[in-house]
Parts: structure tokens; sequence; C-alpha cells
């Protein structure tokens, strides 16, 4: 592995370098840009850690793994650097989005069929791993399909919101479905023809599907329902301080406006456009017809809000019940004296 790293040292530094730039540059937080150069350097080791990467892998695979995630990084780097320039939040992330992503799978489509069978890059699935012809014959085909994706997510960049969203989504389910059904149809047939054998999973690889699915679980269950804020309030200004997005500070001086919104009154959140989100919590940049684009700290269990005007923009806070947020409604209004 460290011979493998030692050549390939240019492009690790070069990549590594990519995936911080939009940090440096103050197009993300800083600690994003750690997290993912910490993935970058985790998937590296990860395939490099396959004998059969090391040895005979093909480059333009090699080449994928180093530049997939600096890609990644510069394009979701881009669409927050075009939110802080005031283009319209909602379009224009879903636009670069799509093209940009479309772009992925056109390139990753064209050297799909080029992947040589290993454990870690491809489509890794038991039918695939087992039989070097379904392999090779599921990478061809898969390629096709991650090419038409990306054509359909490049096309959905042109249509109204709503259903570039439906396209967009489709487009990933599929490229990520559909080359696995096919290696199992494959393998279906390969089974008739006697050209593959019925192989029953071992204990180990039982346990450790159990504990990746376990893990899975978890992480699914950590994303979907983690994350709180605290409003902390001082003598000119008050700080919504969270444990899972950037802090907000508020000086008392900068509020034009403030109202209390309760229940069916209020207007729903709109789209994220950059921000953390999830079945508990509604924090960061999102856009609706009510507020345009505005900033968003709140709770989703609860629908009363706070809405603040801060230098002509837009600030909706709440507390995770009815009576949290009426009490913070109160303290803000003390502050401003009314």
């Amino acid at each position: 592995m460290k011979k493998i790293l030692a050549e390939n040292k240019s492009s690790l530094a070069v990549s590594s370098l990519v995936i911080l730039l939009p940090g440096l540059l103050g197009w993300r937080m800083a600690w994003e840009a750690v997290i993912l150069l910490a993935a970058h350097w985790l998937c590296l080791l990860l395939v490099f850690a396959d004998k059969r990467n090391r040895q005979g892998q093909s480059k333009k695979a090699i080449g994928l793994v180093f530049w997939l995630l600096p890609v990644i990084s510069l394009l979701s780097g881009a669409v927050v650097a075009g939110l802080q320039r005031g283009y319209d939040g909602a379009d224009f992330m879903f636009i670069l989005m799509n093209l940009g992503f479309g772009l992925l799978f056109l390139l990753i489509g064209n050297y799909m069929p080029k992947f040589r069978q290993n454990a870690t890059i491809g489509i890794r699935v038991k039918w695939t791993l087992e039989n070097e012809e379904n392999w090779n014959v599921t990478h061809r085909f898969g390629g096709k399909v991650w090419v038409a994706a990306g054509l359909a997510c490049m096309i959905a960049a042109l249509l109204p919101s709503a259903a570039m969203a439906v396209v967009f989504t489709a487009a990933i389910v599929a490229a990520a479905v559909v080359p696995c059904v096919y290696s199992y149809l494959y393998y279906r047939k390969q089974l008739q023809a006697g050209t593959a054998v019925r192989s029953p999973s071992s204990p180990r690889q039982k346990v450790i599907g159990l504990v990746i699915l376990v893990a899975v679980m978890a992480f699914v269950g950590w994303t979907l329902f983690a994350g709180s804020l605290e409003v902390n309030f001082g003598d000119t200004s008050f700080t919504v301080q969270t444990g899972y997005w950037s802090d907000l500070t508020v000086s008392y001086d900068a509020i034009d406006a403030i109202s209390y919104q309760t229940g069916d009154a209020a207007p729903g959140a709109g789209t994220r456009t950059y921000g953390f989100g999830n079945l508990r919590m509604l924090m960061g940049s999102f856009a609706n017809d009510a507020y345009g684009n505005y900033t968003r700290y709140t709770y989703a269990s609860c629908d009363d809000c706070i809405v603040l005007s801060v230098d002509g923009h837009t600030v909706v806070l709440n507390g995770p019940d009815p009576a949290s947020t009426e009490s913070l409604y109160q303290t803000l209004t003390a502050k401003l004296g009314q």
C-alpha cells in the first residue's frame, strides 16, 4: 500500500488540496472540507488495501477514485458560493447539481466497463464478486445505465423545479438498482446454463452482513432524528447554538421587525438550499414564496415560529413546542424593548 501511495503522491497531494480549496476560499465551512478530506483518504486506503487494485486494476478506475470526491467538493462548494453571491437558491442549486452529477455519471459510465474485478470499486454484489464473467457483463451493462442516468440528469436541468427533482431522483435510483438487478438475473441464467454454481453465504459473511445492516440502520436513525438548538441571550445580541450546523449570532440593533406566527398561519419551510435538515430539525438557508431566500433554525415538530427581519433578511426561529417558542418570543421582545 505504501508503494502505491508513493507512486501516486502527486495525485494524492493535488486531489487533497482541491478538496480543501472551497473551505480555504470560504465557499463552505472548514469542518466540512476536513470531513470530505478524511473520507477521501479512507476511500483510497480501502481501495489500495485490495491486492487486486494494487496489481492489476485499470488506471482509469484508480484515477476516478482519486478525483471523484475532489470534483464533488468543487461542485458543492460552487453551489454555496453561488448562494453567497445572491443567486436564486433553489433553482441555482438544482440546475448546477443536475449538470454536475450528470457529467460525473457520464464519465463513470464510460469508464465502468474497464473496471477489473475487485472488492472495493464498481458494482460489488455477491454475484459479481463470485463470478468474473458476471462482473464483466454487469459492468458493461451498468456503464450504459450510468451514461443514460447522466444524460437524464442533464436534461432534467432544463425542466421546471418539481419535474427536475423527480427525474434527478429517478436517475439516481435507476443507476444504483438496475445494474444490481441485471447482475442477479444474469446469475440466474448462469445457473441454468451451468456456468455458475450456487454458493451459500458463510457464517462469517452473515455476521458481516448483519453488522453492516445494524450500522446502516443506526446511521439512518441518527441522520433522521438527530439535532438540537439552544438560544442564548446576551446584552447586545443573541446566539443560536447547534451541534450539527453553524451557529447564528444576531445583534438586537440589526433587527428591523419581529412577529409571531402560529400553526397553519405559518408558511411551510419551502426548499432547503444549503443546510441541515431531517425529521427533527431544519437549519440553514431556505427559500419559499413568503420569504424568498431566508435563514431558518427550527424544530420540525413545532409549527409556531418567530419571524425576524434582520437588516432586510428574514430569519425564522422556534423551540421544540409552542410553549418554548412563546417563551423565546417574549424574551426577544423584552430585549428589543417592545
